[in-house]
């Protein structure tokens, strides 16, 4: 093309040193930290402060799509803001900060309050939190995304991340667990000063311990103390990780957008208008939906059918292979540029909804009455595949972000991230939503726990449909989705030449200014 350079004077793609890669990795920490924590309220505030299910279910929908509806603001807002500490630096430092104080603040509730005060304290606090969280992770992503122009490279460093999110969610498998601690009802403090109050006395440090980490059936808890102080900590963490995200990651694009930038319209119908954008949109959709539906609906499948009606037994098998999968993620991840470079970043989104499509298949010989162990296929599998592909997909944002700015000029990451944010927000709802049609039309009776058998097949075949069905329609997007190594090498060839010639320009007009 006309603005390529010779190969010749071709320079090495840019990648961020491993140092700005790994503090920008701990970043994540934060992002994760944060809304994994916050997931654990329907748990904690129903079972632990006795609040309706109903409030607390409609305050944490309601924040969910104020949020949503402010993501493409507060993108487009980061692309433009131009500070001495750069486009992204401010938002991870402010959101951050106050995502840590909102989710500190969610925990304070008083049961004794009426239904409406409830429901308008956890809602305000809710969404105050999530529009401080997505301010944070839409900075933190869009910064991660300014890392490197190496097609490959960008698929090492979402490995990275994926390396972080795994981490997190095998800690945040335990958490509900440790709030039953206890300790946390006897008094954190006390147990502490009981600790100490022999001196070295290993037999009675020994005796504390155990009373303070054994649980007895039908002693009370105190999940809710233990969750302030698990919070109290983690707020710790979490600004610790984003403050060594700010000081320690550079941005490169701090002077992008700064003559005439498009208003939000403008940008988000050009966002709205990029075709592999598109594609990718409809295959993260139709891909986490297939997961989310089955997985939703196999909680009943798994508890009234396969398990009898034994919901420890499920459980039981849900964090097998919950903690089964993050394992797998962790150990894979390294791998992620290797499969870029040998396969290409479209096969990592073909080849997941590809198995996806055939697990699903594989189901009713998996699903078996009184074999609840065949569950941790389906409970490890499925996971796995949205993970990887997910991250991949992490890894193809950055290349859309660079072939819009060769069409328009401008550094749109912001944007862009937000508009995967209110897709997945989207997803999340209408999983919810569909899931929970979907068992009403197969007429499960959820007051008992054992269902006629006519009821569980016809959920069990109701459950593979949708899934298959969804499912296929990721693997359709993902063929149409045409973006290769090839053509991002010619972009970037492209953007580079375009970067020199400005660079050299502003060279040229510095001493006409001066004089």
């Amino acid at each position: 093309m006309s603005d390529s350079i010779p190969a010749a004077a071709e320079p090495k793609p840019y990648t961020a040193s491993a140092r700005q890669i790994y503090s920008w990795a701990a970043g994540g920490v934060t992002m994760h930290l944060l809304i994994t924590l916050y997931g654990q309220a329907m748990k904690l505030l129903t079972v632990g402060l006795g609040l309706s299910a109903l409030v607390v279910s409609l305050s944490m929908m309601l924040p969910r799509v104020v949020d949503a509806l402010a993501d493409p603001i507060l993108g487009h807002l980061s692309d433009n803001t131009h500070t001495r500490w750069g486009r992204r630096k401010p938002f991870l430092i402010i959101g951050s900060s106050l995502g840590c104080f909102f989710l500190f603040l969610l925990w304070w509730g008083d049961k004794e309050w009426s239904s409406t005060a409830q429901l308008i304290y956890l809602t305000v606090v809710g969404t105050l939190f999530y529009t401080s969280w997505g301010l944070y992770s839409m900075s933190y992503t869009a910064l991660g995304y300014e890392l490197t122009d190496d097609y490959n490279e960008r698929s090492k460093i979402a490995g990275i991340a994926g390396i972080v999110t795994s981490i997190i969610l095998l800690i945040n498998g335990g958490v509900f667990w440790f709030t039953l601690r206890p300790m946390f009802h006897h008094g954190l403090i006390q147990t502490m000063r009981d600790l100490i109050s022999h001196g070295f006395d290993w037999a009675h440090i020994n005796a504390v311990l155990k009373t303070a980490f054994t649980t007895v059936p039908d002693q009370p808890t105190n999940e809710i103390n233990g969750i302030r102080w698990v919070t109290g900590v983690a707020v710790i963490v979490a600004m610790t990780a984003a403050i060594i995200t700010a000081k320690g990651c550079k941005e490169r694009f701090v002077k992008a957008n700064t003559s005439h930038p498009s208003s939000i319209g403008t940008a988000l119908k050009a966002t709205l208008k990029n075709r592999p954008f598109l594609c990718l949109m409809v295959y993260k959709l139709c891909q986490l939906l297939g997961e989310r539906v089955f997985q939703g609906l196999l909680l009943f499948i798994g508890i009234y059918f396969v398990c009898g009606g034994d919901k420890a037994q499920y459980s039981q098998m849900d964090f097998w292979g919950g903690v089964g999968c993050g394992i797998i993620i962790i150990f894979l991840m390294p791998f992620l540029k290797a499969f870029s470079m040998k396969l290409g970043k479209r096969a990592g989104l073909i080849l997941p909804s590809s198995v996806a499509v055939l697990l699903l298949l594989a189901q009713p010989f998996l699903l078996r009455e009184h074999q609840p162990f065949l569950l941790l296929v389906p409970l490890l599998m499925l996971p796995l595949l949205s993970i990887i592909s997910t991250t991949l997909m992490n890894a193809i944002v950055p290349d859309i972000c660079d072939m819009d700015e060769l069409e328009h000029g401008e550094r749109r990451e912001g944007l862009f991230t937000a508009v995967v944010a209110f897709m997945n927000k989207l997803e999340i709802s209408l999983a919810f939503f569909i899931v929970g049609l979907l068992v009403k039309l197969a007429g499960v009776d959820e007051k008992t726990m054992h269902q006629a058998p006519e009821v569980l097949q016809r959920l069990l075949w109701i459950a593979i449909g949708m899934g298959v069905l969804f499912s296929a329609g990721a693997l359709f997007a993902s063929f149409k989705f045409k973006m290769d190594e090839a053509m991002m090498d010619d972009i970037r060839r492209q953007l580079e030449a375009r970067r020199q010639a400005r660079s050299l320009a502003a060279r040229e007009d510095a001493p006409d200014s001066a004089a």
